[in-house]
């Protein structure tokens, strides 16, 4: 087909296009004061003021000038001049702060630069309708520029502006002025920006939000953090007033009260290539150190007992670590069981209401750490993967602090709610993010854990106290001779020894009920898996038998495959046959070695070919007199943690898990090449509720250690590396050779 005619056209937008963008790219009026706040901040202001006059009189538009409610927003930055504002401020989008960005990126005071896409003014749209600009920099005159939005857009007529017909954005225009002598800003240089006719009323609990968000562009300086580099510089203040009345939202809680009295902090650094160094402190229990650790190599982490979640979901996807590198200081109270002393009820709801802010170059990047914004989806976690993994959103406050030029891909999002993910940049800062806060919880943990020992120490010696009180009193009543007081006491003896005979039994049974709910939960798991695909396998061969299609070798393979998941079944179910209490009164000789054979097939599924799993006799085998069930439980609750600790380093060392049984000293070894147990929690790891695991119960060894006290048996951590079998985790159950019997 020829071309019968050919010419070209701009785009000639309707003057509304300036209204609907504001509408657009500013989310709310807080957010268009905080964007022109960081205006002033690009323009080398150190004192803002943001003025609120005649607030009683928004909506009431037909008013007197000098009666209309405004916003004035003024600053002693340097200014511009009439230039700038035709070239640069009338021009929306403007590449300036761009492309001084990319030439230099800092201010005169050395700041820098908040803005890039040029499209800050549009928040002025946001606040109201009619606009006057006086600005002034160093050796110019006053310059003053008015705009009214409803030139722009008809729809937002009033009684003085009649409604007129739609233009386009070429026939607007703004009048300037250059004033001599000037009118506002008579000495210095600076900004003030006043605008008109509200476009929404302002609550006193809007004011508060307003004046907590301009608190918080700038954060409190952290000393602790100050060898990080964490040093935020206050060279800029904003005041806030509301008819001529300075506004201080009555808060008597602020972030330098978290710093001082936080019971758990970590604070440091996440290199670009994810290096993690930091330093942790408890002040109850005291405990500090400093670690250095590479976040994306599991077998590292595992080394210090440590797993990441979000690094494991996040090696999933084979993304980039694009993000660059950040520093960081974390707050955490325990508010479980606060202690008072520290932990008011102002501070309770300051931490609930704050979350982790982000500041870029010292000045924050919204909304992130305002209340309800859960960024890295900390509590979604808990509810839907493992809850002990990770701290609670309210319970976790703090910063963590980038920069333009070492994160060039976090930028904002154009309406200045978020950071863009650019290339994966952003869900590679989270999961970063989100993985120094689970090593942040399993710290936490600990002196969590060491705090509740110390409180149990202390109730056990009570409880010590009071039965060598008891035996006192015994060996004072064998010598009185009073017979009637004798047998008084002897009534309180008796109910004293039932009283604490009942309790004891009650322990053990829930010591049982423990460890079975444990086997049970394990086995019940796998039984329905196999029975569910027996369940699909059994109807899918009944449709083809309905339909006579079915043949025969089908039908043996289906039979062989029922037998062989039958038998699995079966095999599991007499597994934990000898948990049960009353299968716990069958005293007999045990192997040990059988045992442990039973316990490995137990296991399959778990090993399944990943782990080297070795029966090592030395001398023959071990005969214990006991019942099967105590045996078999505290095997599979030793076997069960081995699995776990080797399944958290990676498959690229051969997996190994070892028992040897010697029957010459009467011990069984159960040890394995996972990480082992760290230094400064080995002396816990027999309590009650003590686990390193990320959703752990902490009663596993807790049981073993009770069981195998019932029949005069012990176990220790072999932490001398020159005895241990396996570089990791190395338990050592010594038995009674007066329960032996061959």
């Amino acid at each position: 087909m020829a071309v019968i005619k050919h010419d070209s056209a701009p785009f000639e937008p309707y003057a509304r296009l300036m209204t609907m963008l504001g509408d657009q790219l500013i989310t709310d009026k807080k957010v268009a004061i905080i964007e022109l706040i960081k205006n002033c901040y690009d323009a080398d202001a150190k004192l803002v003021s943001v003025a609120f006059y005649n607030i009683q009189n928004i909506g009431l538009n037909d008013l007197p000038q000098n009666e209309l409610a405004y916003v004035e927003i003024k600053d002693d930055g340097i200014g511009m001049s009439l230039d700038t504002i035709k070239n640069v401020w009338l021009r929306p989008a403007t590449p300036n702060k761009m492309t001084t960005k990319r030439k230099d990126n800092r201010t005169r005071l050395g700041r820098i630069i908040q803005g890039e896409k040029g499209i800050g003014r549009f928040a002025i749209h946001k606040l109201g309708t009619k606009i006057e600009l006086y600005t002034r920099t160093e050796g110019q005159e006053e310059v003053k520029l008015l705009m009214n939005f409803s030139d722009y857009d008809p729809d937002q007529s009033n009684l003085f502006n009649q409604q007129g017909e739609y233009k386009l954005l070429q026939d607007v225009t703004n009048d300037w002025y250059v004033n001599s002598p000037a009118e506002v800003i008579t000495s210095g240089t600076g900004t003030v920006l006043r605008i008109y006719l509200l476009r929404e009323n302002w609550s006193t609990k809007d004011f508060e939000e307003l004046y907590r968000s301009i608190q918080r562009m700038i954060p409190p300086i952290d000393n602790s953090a100050r060898q990080f580099g964490i040093i935020p510089i206050k060279d800029f203040d904003v005041f806030l007033s509301v008819n001529n009345k300075p506004f201080v939202a009555e808060e008597g809680t602020s972030f330098n009260d978290v710093i001082e009295r936080a019971q758990y902090r970590i604070t440091g650094s996440v290199s670009k290539d994810g290096i993690l160094s930091f330093q942790y402190k408890s002040t109850n229990p005291y405990r500090e150190f400093n670690r250095e650790l590479n976040l994306l190599d599991r077998n590292h982490l595992a080394h210090h007992n440590y797993s990441s979640y979000a690094i494991t979901e996040f090696l999933k996807r084979e993304q980039k670590l694009n993000c660059g590198g950040f520093d960081f200081a974390f707050y955490a109270f325990d508010l479980d069981k606060p202690d008072k002393t520290i932990l008011n009820e102002d501070l309770k709801r300051f931490i609930k209401e704050n979350f982790v802010y982000v500041l870029r170059d010292g000045v924050r990047v919204y909304p992130y750490g305002e209340k309800g914004i859960d960024w890295l989806s900390l509590d979604k976690l808990r509810a839907t993967k493992k809850a002990g993994q990770f701290i609670s959103y309210n319970d976790l406050t703090g910063f963590v602090y980038i920069t333009q030029e070492g994160n060039p891909k976090l930028k904002d999002s154009t309406n200045r709610q978020g950071l863009i993910d650019i290339d994966g940049a952003f869900e590679a800062f989270t999961s970063l993010v989100t993985a120094v806060t689970e090593i942040f919880n399993a710290e936490i943990k600990i002196d969590k854990l060491k705090k509740n020992i110390q409180t149990a120490n202390r109730l056990k010696s009570t409880k010590d106290k009071l039965q060598q009180a008891y035996i006192s009193f015994e060996k004072r009543l064998l010598a009185l001779d009073d017979k009637e007081s004798l047998e008084k006491a002897k009534k309180f003896v008796d109910a004293y020894v039932g009283h604490f005979s009942v309790i004891q039994d009650r322990m053990q049974t829930v010591e049982d009920l423990a460890g079975l709910g444990m086997a049970v939960e394990r086995s019940s798991h796998d039984s329905l898996r196999l029975l569910s695909l027996m369940k699909m396998n059994l109807k899918n061969v009944s449709k083809k038998a309905k339909k006579h299609i079915l043949k025969d070798e089908e039908l043996i393979s289906f039979i062989d495959d029922m037998t062989e998941n039958i038998d699995i079944v079966y095999d599991d179910m007499q597994m934990i046959q000898p948990l049960f209490k009353v299968q716990r009164k069958s005293i007999k000789d045990i192997s040990i070695y059988e045992s442990c054979k039973k316990v490995f097939r137990y296991f399959r599924t778990e090993i399944n070919d990943e782990i080297s799993c070795k029966i090592i006799l030395t001398g023959d085998d071990l005969i214990i007199r006991t019942n099967a069930g105590l045996i078999l439980q505290v095997l599979i609750n030793l076997v069960d943690n081995a699995i776990y600790w080797i399944k958290s380093t990676s498959t690229n060392i051969e997996r190994e898990l070892y028992i040897q049984i010697n029957s010459i000293n009467n011990t069984c070894i159960i040890a394995d090449n996972g990480p082992g147990v760290r230094d400064d929690i080995s002396s816990m790891i027999f309590q009650e509720f003590v686990s390193m695991k990320s959703n752990g119960r902490g009663l596993g060894l807790y049981i073993v250690q009770e069981l195998l006290g019932r029949i005069d048996a012990t176990i220790e951590l072999i932490e001398d590396n020159k005895y241990k079998i396996l570089p990791g985790a190395n338990f050592k159950i010594t038995f009674n050779p007066n329960v032996n019997q061959k």
